[in-house]
């Protein structure tokens, strides 16, 4: 997978991503000595929301799901800063997924099970969510997830952005998400291997025109993972940002999920 370098979503304050009603209560705490940091929306409903974002990237790529009436009537929605980026001690990045998962449970409140919500590479990570804290999650969605590992080699521009020239060059969020990529073959076959622990269902949302992950990687998901657990929604005509160019395909998604509101 290439890093989301553009990705179509809007930037900007708290006023400007949220010009009418209500808006969310940006929070930070500490987890294993690292600073995480996250938009949270308040809401009445029972089952809290985590979104999280890939590679590079930030909380503002869920702006408009924070938003969304869809999910008015959810619990807390809360989207955070991956450890390295945003305002979560950027540059810091934990190339181990599965550990990055765990910072992240931490997010998510006891008793009350949520649903987990990742595009890109926070697609792995809510599958660790799901699978290593299954008392925290009711139901994970993953959008264009990195889930194959023998699809996700390095390719010759990672390489090419480890060098000394491209380090002086590159934007630093880049170069992060390098990091990233350059360990992401191996973490993924870790995952690969706990698959047959997934005991909560888990949905993968895959593009048919998908640019950075390869669309055979649902297939793959499809022979690896528990069919008991996990449902594949093909997208013939959509590419990896059908998280923003497709909001209602995704939003559909998150309500059909069996967890109460």
């Amino acid at each position: 997978m290439g890093a989301c370098s553009n990705p179509p979503y809007p930037r900007g304050s708290i006023d400007t991503l949220f010009p009418n009603g209500p808006k969310p209560a940006l929070k930070h705490r500490s987890v294993d000595a690292r600073e995480l940091h996250w938009a949270e929306m308040a809401g009445p409903g029972a089952t809290p929301i985590l979104f999280v974002h890939g590679s590079p990237g930030d909380w503002k790529a869920w702006a408009s799901y924070l938003a969304a009436p869809e999910l008015a009537g959810y619990g807390p929605r809360l989207a955070v800063d991956r450890p390295g980026f945003g305002d979560s001690q950027p540059g810091m990045v934990v190339t181990d997924l599965r550990a990055q998962a765990d910072q992240l449970a931490a997010l998510l409140p006891a008793g009350r099970p949520a649903i987990v919500v990742g595009h890109s590479l926070g697609g792995p990570l809510v599958a660790w969510l799901a699978i290593d804290h299954p008392d925290k999650v009711c139901a994970a969605l993953m959008v264009a997830g990195s889930v194959a590992s023998d699809l996700e080699a390095p390719r010759w521009y990672n390489q090419l952005a480890d060098t000394w020239l491209a380090r002086r060059l590159a934007p630093v969020e880049m170069l992060w998400s390098n990091r990233e990529m350059l360990a992401l073959a191996p973490e993924l076959q870790r995952l690969e291997a706990a698959w047959p622990r997934l005991a909560r269902p888990l949905v993968a949302i895959q593009g048919g025109r998908d640019e950075l992950v390869d669309p055979r990687t649902v297939d793959k998901l499809e022979v690896q993972a528990p069919k008991a657990w996990v449902r594949i929604v093909r997208i013939s005509g959509q590419g990896h940002f059908v998280l923003w160019q497709r909001p209602d395909l995704v939003l559909r998604e998150i309500t059909a999920l069996p967890c109460p509101h």
